[in-house]
């Protein structure tokens, strides 16, 4: 836009612009905002997870205990290694 059509814009027109690029910062300091609240957004993702735990739990119980042993039997695993190996080295 030229400085003659700039120059030509009603102030009515200016504040339009001014309200619509305020509410625009407004918007984007709001989801920067978001996005930087870690703790909000773990607590809302660790949220999701427990519900979707509690459904599966309830659709498939011997399932999920399945896969709990799995895991507990996966990380029993891991720590009996890092001891035999740990043993292995004196």
């Amino acid at each position: 836009m030229s400085n003659e059509a700039q120059a030509k814009r009603s102030s009515a027109e200016l504040r339009r612009d001014i309200q619509v690029t305020r509410r625009e910062l407004a918007e984007t300091l709001n989801a920067l905002e978001y996005k930087l609240d870690v703790p909000a957004r773990f607590g809302e993702w660790s949220s999701e997870r427990k519900q979707q735990f509690v459904a599966a739990k309830e659709e498939n119980p011997t399932k999920v205990y399945g896969l709990l042993g799995a895991a507990a039997a996966g990380v029993v695993g891991i720590v009996a290694g890092m001891i035999m190996l740990g043993r292995r080295g004196r």
